[in-house]
């Protein structure tokens, strides 16, 4: 099958885009102009250049509708991999038209989990445990309104819409907490944010995928090692039981269609506490290697066909998981972590991923595959350890600027979605 990716940037999009190609579909990927990860990789056929999604969502929709009609043959399936799933559902109808098959939620799902402060009220009406956290509301430009219970610091400032990192602070006290809210990102918050209470633990990362609210398949791994921006360069699968659980709550509460991800931390080896949500599919290869093919189900939504149990009785604890133990890392961004402490730390940590020392032994990388033969892959990542060595913690920036700058999602760009939805809709505006 053709299958057409909305995003290059990110590392989901790179491994979708393997993951794919091993099963010998052609994959095509919608870029914005620049560098990005799925550029260098003999696993993709074709690059679509498109407008950044964060500018204006809908001049990116027309301009993915443009490449779809000026394409031979179509394409069978869209795969969201970002915030890209927002206009997706907000306007499915029209890709419909188009032959196009996707698997995402309805509008009125995706709107109670895409703004933290929705999704906060999502996981209470679920049932999901979650950390303590408070309403902060800005009134005005630059006047804001603090009013919160010391017994949530320390705590995690959010904005309602942010992607990857941004938009996130750790704050210690209330003084702490006006700092960060001077920042350039929180001022341009008009809205609300959230003051969620720091927990101590480790943090998991989860993935399923549904169908009309019934539980297919899920995945959970277990982040070992921090890389940089916050993602995991080490991970082991943990399918703990009562995930499954959470998810048949959540995904029954929403009627939740196609992929969700849910990041959470595990306090004690035991406690969950759910601290964010994102409606699409999150770096599947962990749980590919870990027994469960979270990208098959999604194309088997997404087509409208599941050769698994989905009638009324179906019990989504039956649902397919992966093994625990498995162990993955991604070198790229352990890599760009080093380089922020120098460049003998860079080598050092080219050396052990080489050589699969330290917490590389026994692990299998995600994004550069060696046993998938993509020799373009590694030079590229030779090259890029060429030029982190040159050009150091600029070049570090540089890369992790550029990569969520090309699918994040802005609050006026969700704004905009949200009000011509309900224009559509005959309702009033808001998000």
């Amino acid at each position: 099958m053709k299958i057409l990716l909305t995003d290059a940037s990110g590392l989901t999009s790179r491994q979708l885009a393997i993951i794919l190609s091993r099963k010998n579909h052609t994959v095509h990927v919608l870029s914005p102009p620049g560098i990005t990860l799925t550029k260098f990789t003999s696993h993709v056929t074709k690059i679509h250049t498109v407008p950044l999604f964060r500018r204006d969502p809908y001049v990116w929709f027309d301009a993915i509708l443009c490449v779809i009609k000026a394409e031979p043959g179509s394409f069978d399936i869209l795969v969201c991999t970002q915030e890209m799933v927002s206009i997706i559902s907000a306007e499915l109808p029209l890709l419909q038209k188009l032959g196009v098959h996707v698997a995402v939620p309805s509008f009125s799902a995706l709107r109670r989990v895409m703004g933290k402060i929705a999704a906060k009220g999502t996981l209470e009406e679920a049932g999901l445990p979650q950390p303590d956290s408070a309403i902060i509301e800005r009134k005005g430009m630059g006047a804001e309104k603090i009013d919160v219970e010391t017994g949530l610091f320390p705590g995690w400032l959010k904005t309602d819409i942010g992607t990857a990192s941004q938009g996130v602070r750790r704050v210690s006290d209330v003084p702490a907490l006006r700092i960060a809210m001077s920042e350039p990102q929180f001022l341009q918050t008009n809205g609300e944010m959230i003051l969620q209470k720091e927990i101590q633990g480790k943090l998991l990362m989860i993935s399923a995928v549904f169908s009309r609210g019934k539980l297919l398949a899920w995945h959970a791994c277990l982040r070992l090692h921090e890389g940089v921006g916050g993602g995991a360069s080490k991970k082991i699968s943990l399918p703990l039981p009562i995930i499954a659980t959470h998810l048949i709550q959540l995904g029954s509460l929403l009627s939740w269609h196609g992929a969700l991800s849910l990041d959470a931390i595990l306090k004690d080896g035991k406690d969950l506490f759910y601290i964010d949500i994102n409606p699409r599919i999150v770096e599947p290869m962990n749980a590919l290697l870990s027994g469960v093919d979270l990208v098959q189900t999604l194309l088997d939504v997404s087509l409208q066909y599941t050769p698994y149990t989905v009638s009324s009785s179906f019990e989504g604890i039956h649902a397919k998981h992966g093994i625990e133990g498995a162990e993955t890392h991604q070198g790229l961004l352990a890599l760009l972590r080093a380089t922020e402490h120098g460049r003998f730390f860079l080598l050092l940590e080219a050396f052990k991923i080489v050589f699969g020392l330290g917490m590389y032994k026994g692990s299998k990388e995600e994004l550069v595959p060696v046993e998938c033969g993509d020799l373009w892959s590694i030079l590229v990542m030779g090259g890029l350890v060429l030029g982190l060595i040159l050009g150091g913690r600029r070049m570090e920036l540089w890369l992790r600027g550029g990569s969520v700058g090309g699918y994040a999602l802005g609050e006026e760009g969700w704004r905009l979605i949200c009000e011509k939805v309900d224009r559509r809709e005959g309702k009033g505006g808001g998000g």
